[in-house]
């Protein structure tokens, strides 16, 4: 009875694994960044982007990173992490481009969970009660499809199992891409459209979640709504990418 159990077994085995293989042939897996077909059973990223990928390590650092540093004089912020630098066409770009323009909120999803993992040994983050992406004009939704900032902090939440917020905040007027805009004309841009919405819960601490990073305006003028309404809660900046 056990030999015919474990032939059983085995045959199973083996046709699963050739059922796989002849999905792989007619549904072949890509690159989640520049859509290269990917070996079977590879991870979701080929090595070439891999490769290319600029981890900030920020994980790591003992003294002020240049995330730190962009906020000093500007804003109160607990603590930052950044996972990746900004490299124009480097990997990075082609993560946010795929992410905000490809229709792949799958990419964010799996860089939360990336950065969930690095900044559970950052003790600046042990107490966070909600993750609050930043929030993107309903308009702007509607044509994407989804908030690719809200895809990254869903990623998050798998890993930390800290919760998602999207009803904490909300941006009042659709405004033009910050792309290429200065640093003046993006707070002119984004300054004052930003509110806190009524009846929530009040968290403690909470973190702020981003696709990128360049002058911080977006972070600053979130930042300095939450606080002109509470400012005892204290807030972190969490971002997939910083721009260098």
């Amino acid at each position: 009875m056990k030999s015919q159990i474990e032939k059983s077994n085995f045959g199973s085995k083996t046709w699963l694994e050739i059922s796989r293989s002849i999905s792989h042939l007619i549904y072949p897996d890509h690159c989640l960044i520049c859509e290269l077909e990917l070996l079977k059973d590879a991870s979701a990223i080929c090595s070439f982007c891999e490769a290319e990928m600029h981890f900030t390590h920020f994980e790591k650092y003992t003294e002020p990173t240049e995330l730190d540093k962009l906020f000093w004089g500007r804003i109160k912020i607990t603590g930052t992490f950044a996972l990746l630098f900004f490299e124009k066409g480097k990997s990075t770009q082609k993560i946010l481009h795929a992410l905000k323009y490809k229709s792949n909120p799958v990419v964010g999803v799996e860089f939360g969970e990336e950065i969930a993992k690095r900044i559970k040994s950052m003790n600046q983050f042990n107490d966070l009660d909600a993750l609050i992406p930043v929030p993107i004009h309903p308009k702007k939704a509607f044509i994407r499809g989804y908030n690719q900032s809200e895809q990254i902090a869903k990623g998050m939440a798998n890993v930390l199992a800290i919760p998602v917020d999207t009803h904490f905040l909300k941006k009042q007027e659709h405004t033009e891409s910050q792309t290429k805009r200065g640093r003046f004309d993006r707070w002119d841009n984004v300054a004052d459209n930003f509110v806190l919405r009524k009846q929530f819960k009040k968290p403690k601490h909470i973190a702020i979640i981003d696709d990128v990073i360049t002058t911080g305006a977006t972070i600053e003028a979130l930042v300095r709504s939450i606080h002109k309404n509470y400012p005892e809660i204290r807030v972190s900046i969490i971002s997939l990418a910083l721009t260098k």
